[in-house]
């Protein structure tokens, strides 16, 4: 088996789809030795910043002297992305050295009652499987949806962090602010602490409920003026001047710190302001984790397709705002950080996301917009996306973009919104980490 063949062999079992709940995977893990249980972890999930605070949390760990196991998902260009040890991603000759190693248990698993594992779960296998293999000190991992059902939630983690609550799989997780939180909550383990960056009220209330039943110690994270006193255990953060429009100060108690994270927007002050609270707990656990690793490793945490410029004259910006929250924050974010002419939307998004909540955002920004199919079984089509927003403009005449287009395929869209603009204008590639990851400069 090579590296493509390996690849080819977990996309083969895409068709297998997401599938909640552990048992089967259980099963498999303990085939292959229960490499989760042989390292401490973190656990990260929220609708939105999860990928951002996994990174970042990962970084002060590694500045603090620790050999850490990263896992994230979706991948942008590679899908070794999802699994890096140290800062780097796994290699080409260990990917393909676990995916054959996992293969043949994969398939006496799927002869027995348990059936076929999924896509998802021989990834998250794989990334078990690595980091035991480096012997890593600790691991952070990322949900890939949910959390009390979802494959990582299979270890005992040393904190877990909920950074947000949104309304997004709502196929899967539930209709409401409330049924999500339960969901996303159950990644809260008995008396091990947990950071909430949650704000609607029905999941603030849903999670202090998990965490009380579970005896865990819970810590919010809130944003807040100087001024305004908050309860001692929470952590408040307030914003900092930055061009990067991301610096934040965190404080709980006496302590403090001013923090100036690398990834842009001011989305960012909340994520950094939870990696730096759940650092602060490990400490308070045992670990050597000084402010100034704090500080250093958000300074330096990078993650592809969050506001990434990939290209100037004109400015080409990446962002995977894949649901009406994140469109939101970017559409403030992007007037703010960038100075352009116009701008020109390509838009790509994958169902069961609805195209007019998260376009209702983007499009009063937009001069001209491209709609593009993507190459995944969930895309929506171009002509869904039109048609969902020409019946905004419909009804918002005064904000329309003046063109709209439609291309077959991503490249094609890209070099239509190229060829509209201007040096001093900005392209913005969004929808979907999967269109993200079709740029190729």
């Amino acid at each position: 088996m090579d590296f493509q063949s390996a690849v080819r062999y977990i996309e083969s079992l895409s068709i297998q789809g997401w599938r909640l709940g552990n048992a089967r995977f259980e099963a498999l893990l303990e085939q292959i030795g229960s490499p989760h249980v042989q390292y401490p972890c973190v656990h990260i999930t929220g609708t939105n910043g999860k990928g951002s605070t996994t990174t970042m949390m990962s970084a002060i760990l590694r500045t603090a002297g620790y050999r850490v196991g990263t896992y994230t998902s979706p991948h942008v260009f590679d899908i070794r992305e999802r699994i890096v040890i140290d800062g780097e991603p796994i290699s080409r000759e260990a990917f393909t050295e676990g995916v054959a190693y996992l293969r043949p248990h994969i398939e006496r698993l799927a002869d027995t009652e348990y059936g076929q594992t999924t896509e998802f779960e021989i990834k998250t296998a794989l990334a078990f499987w690595a980091f035991a293999q480096a012997q890593v000190d600790i691991a952070v991992l990322e949900v890939g949806v949910g959390g009390r059902m979802d494959a990582t939630n299979v270890i005992t983690p040393e904190a877990s962090i909920i950074v947000s609550i949104g309304l997004d799989h709502q196929d899967r997780l539930g209709p409401t602010h409330r049924d999500i939180a339960y969901e996303k909550a159950g990644i809260i383990k008995p008396g091990r602490p947990v950071v909430s960056g949650a704000t609607h009220p029905d999941a603030i209330e849903m999670i202090a409920r998990v965490a009380d039943a579970q005896g865990a110690p819970l810590y919010r994270v809130i944003r807040a003026e100087p001024d305004k006193d908050s309860p001692a255990d929470d952590f408040v953060y307030t914003p900092l001047p930055s061009p990067t429009d991301s610096a934040v100060r965190v404080r709980r108690g006496d302590w403090e710190l001013a923090l100036q994270p690398a990834l842009i927007g001011d989305y960012q002050r909340h994520n950094a302001a939870c990696a730096a609270a759940t650092a602060t707990l490990l400490r308070e656990r045992g670990y050597a984790i000084p402010d100034a690793a704090i500080e250093q490793g958000i300074r330096e945490a990078r993650l592809p397709g969050r506001l990434q410029v990939v290209a100037e004259s004109p400015r080409v910006v990446l962002d995977g705002a894949h649901n009406p929250d994140a469109a939101a924050v970017l559409a403030r974010a992007v007037p703010r950080l960038f100075k352009y002419q116009r701008l020109i939307l390509v838009l790509g998004m994958l169902t069961p996301h609805e195209p007019a909540d998260t376009l209702r955002h983007l499009l009063p920004l937009a001069d001209s917009a491209v709609f593009t199919p993507i190459d995944n079984p969930r895309t929506h089509t171009a002509e869904t996306l039109l048609q969902s927003a020409q019946a905004w403009i419909a009804s918002k005449p005064t904000r329309a973009p003046r063109t709209l287009l439609v291309a077959a395929h991503p490249q094609d869209a890209f070099q239509r919104a190229l060829s509209l603009a201007e040096p001093d204008d900005l392209v913005l590639i969004t929808g979907s980490f999967y269109l993200v990851g079709a740029w190729q400069g």
